[in-house]
């Protein structure tokens, strides 16, 4: 089995998604690509409503503590409520045969 990781984030987020508030959030997807440890992050929203979520990837397990520590502070300081998570291993050689980018890369 992988040592790699999934983190499953979801979270209701109030307030206009104006065009600042766009800005803010390609501001963090670039801190976000810096972090150590993440893979990749696919972030999501259901229709125009106000609940939106994370998938990531990481490296480990090490990585993904580091990192959700100190992302659920951030998003609590943005004022980020009813958030909710899953950490889930990866069952890669299934995911695998589904195309799921889960290898590392060449």
């Amino acid at each position: 089995m992988s040592t790699k990781k999934i983190w499953d984030l979801h979270m209701r987020v109030s307030g206009p998604l104006n065009e600042e508030a766009a800005e803010g959030m390609r501001q963090l997807a670039q801190s976000i690509a810096e972090e150590p440890g993440v893979i990749w992050k696919i972030w999501t929203r259901e229709g125009e409503s106000d609940r939106f979520g994370s998938t990531y990837l990481f490296q480990d397990l090490e990585a993904l503590e580091t990192y959700k520590a100190m992302h659920l502070k951030r998003l609590e300081a943005f004022g980020v409520t009813d958030v909710t998570d899953y950490v889930f291993d990866i069952m890669e050689e299934l995911s695998t045969i589904n195309n799921a980018p889960v290898n590392d890369p060449d």
